[in-house]
């Protein structure tokens, strides 16, 4: 894939995964800093790019949380039509496997957006090594919570994506059985 593709729309992705509500059933402070750069972002695009109106927002976390951040960005201003709440992604990597199956079926991909903590940039480099003909954008925002805060939910990304890797080979390793059963190299 050529890296000078022309792109069609944009998705906006605010990661809000392993998030805890405050006892006041608040959104902590680092979420509502997502939000706030998601809004920038949001704004910018609508201003500047001639297919503003191919722009939806993705908001990643649990249900609660993400009626929660839905709500926030529908009092800024942003249609609910351009609003989706996923809440079936385990991890960063499951994150784009999933938003990458969808892109890749387009013939202009859009231009993607993703929000979370400036900590954990490492994770999604990680994550889209291998979309690098895709327009893919890291925007961080500052997480004042404890660093050990942070690394507890850097751990949980890569149990995840350990756990992927291992359900990964297992059906490697189950297609080649039946390929080798189907197929046997030695035919006598």
């Amino acid at each position: 894939m050529s890296e000078n593709r022309f792109v069609s729309g944009n998705i906006i992705i605010i990661y809000c995964n392993f998030v805890k509500l405050e006892s006041n059933e608040q959104l902590p402070e680092h979420v509502v800093d997502r939000i706030s750069v998601c809004n920038k972002i949001f704004e910018r695009v609508m201003k500047s790019k001639p297919d503003k109106s191919d722009t939806f927002i993705r908001v990643v976390a649990d249900t609660k949380v993400g009626n929660l951040v839905k709500n926030i960005l529908v009092s800024k201003g942003i249609e609910e039509s351009k609003l989706v709440i996923d809440s079936s992604c385990d991890s960063v990597a499951h994150l784009f496997s999933k938003v990458m199956d969808d892109v890749k079926k387009r013939s202009n991909p859009p231009v993607i957006y993703f929000i979370s903590s400036y900590q954990q940039k490492d994770i999604f480099d990680v994550a889209t090594a291998n979309y690098k003909g895709y327009k893919i954008q890291f925007e961080g925002a500052f997480d004042k919570r404890p660093s050990e805060s942070i690394q507890e939910d850097a751990k949980r990304e890569k149990t995840d994506k350990r756990f992927t890797n291992i359900k990964e080979k297992g059906k490697n390793r189950m297609v080649d059985m039946l390929l080798n059963y189907i197929f046997p190299e030695s035919k006598k």
